[in-house]
């Protein structure tokens, strides 16, 4: 399913609603329901706005008009403010339920006095619409103090209109309520199911990496007892042979090859202790690093730790000639079977889908060494907000 975009700057008041950080799947559905809730909205008050000013008696056209076209413009005015990249949500919440609470209040100039039905009143169907695409778009307090804001500035205007009582609308506003309690229970329901769907992935990408580390690992190991089969076993099944001719001194030749090829071996076999490598490398530069290890990093396999090592120096040799700064925070953690390692900065960012494709310092000096023991890299970086570069590796 390919997930909907907005402009990188806009914000996504929606995801207040998940606990933790948000996964592609409940990314995907915060952004439909943003885009469902301002296109629809869009479209449905320009029709109501549209189509109510011939209904209005002649010498009440012009103020309607008026008002409908003021109605109008906002709509499609707050629709390019939403998906600007400058948008303020709170501010732009806050005009658009002002300015909603003034089109509630002009029933008496923009609704015929004959119409005795409060529930088809086009202010009555803005409203409602307005209601739920709250419910779509903001946090569920916000959206919901909203819409009953909204609700009681819809009677407060119906109450104004001649010959009318705010109680005769309140069959039709209490419907609206209904509508928002519905759509409370749908977003929730369906933002379940994402973070169940994000989760699913997840976990199966943990436990692919962790399959892909393990047959890393098993590789290793064969190529090193290949090794020990061919050197010091060898060397030393030829010594004991009764029939062996080998000099000593060919036999302490061989021997000490086959000690130097073991020991360029020995190192996928084993482990290290994660925290050391990782300062050792900070040390060899000349950044000031904030760090902050976990006491229980343990020891990790010697390839994972290699990887992990090499990805943190790039990185900071990528802030020491880029960034702009001389101050970067390095984090590890462990958590269950992953190793974290953070690397991040406040320097002068940039995008990454604008990285030139000779530059391979990101791509394999970073992603490539982490996915090559099973294991993986990201970049988040924009321009202005600094970069963060994020290492994890699954312990299996």
């Amino acid at each position: 399913m390919p997930i909907p975009s907005l402009p990188p700057g806009a914000a996504l008041p929606g995801l207040a609603r998940l606990p933790g950080p948000a996964g592609p799947w409940a990314r995907a559905y915060v952004v439909f329901n943003r885009r469902l809730a301002l296109y629809g909205r869009a479209a449905v008050m320009s029709a109501c706005a549209l189509l109510a000013v011939p209904a209005m008696p002649v010498g009440k056209i012009a103020p309607a008009a008026a008002v409908a076209f003021a109605a109008l413009a906002w709509c499609w005015i707050h629709l390019w403010l939403a998906t600007a990249s400058t948008a303020r949500p709170r501010l732009l919440l806050f005009l658009d339920v002002a300015i909603m609470t003034a089109l509630c209040l002009s029933q008496r100039i923009t609704v015929p006095d004959g119409q005795p039905a409060h529930g088809s009143t086009w202010i009555l169907v803005s409203v409602n619409f307005t209601a739920v695409a709250y419910q779509l778009m903001q946090p569920p307090l916000t959206a919901i103090l909203a819409a009953l804001w909204l609700c009681c500035a819809d009677l407060t205007g119906a109450a104004w209109r001649p010959r009318h009582e705010w109680t005769d609308a309140l069959p039709s506003v209490t419907w609206v309520l209904v509508n928002v309690v519905l759509a409370q229970v749908v977003v929730r329901l369906v933002f379940s199911e994402s973070r169940a769907a994000d989760e699913a992935a997840d976990r199966a990408a943990r436990a692919r990496r962790q399959g892909e580390a393990a047959e890393a690992r098993c590789a290793a190991e064969r190529e090193y007892l290949a090794a020990l089969h061919d050197t010091a076993c060898a060397t030393l099944l030829i010594a004991s042979a009764p029939w062996a001719s080998m000099r000593p001194e060919t036999l302490r030749a061989q021997a000490a090859r086959d000690l130097v090829r073991l020991r360029a071996e020995q190192s996928p076999a084993g482990e290290v202790d994660l925290a050391s490598e990782l300062a050792d490398e900070i040390a060899a530069h000349s950044l000031h690093v904030i760090t902050r290890f976990d006491e229980d990093l343990g020891t990790v396999w010697c390839p994972a730790a290699t990887a992990l090592r090499g990805g943190l120096g790039e990185a900071l040799r990528n802030v020491a000639r880029y960034a702009g700064v001389d101050v970067v925070r390095v984090t590890a953690k462990r958590t269950q079977h992953v190793v974290t390692v953070v690397i991040a900065d406040r320097g002068v960012g940039f995008r990454t889908e604008r990285v030139p494709v000779q530059r391979i310092g990101i791509k394999h000096s970073i992603c490539g060494r982490m996915s090559n023991v099973g294991g993986r890299a990201t970049v988040e970086s924009r321009p202005g907000r600094g970069t963060t570069v994020r290492l994890e590796w699954p312990r299996a």
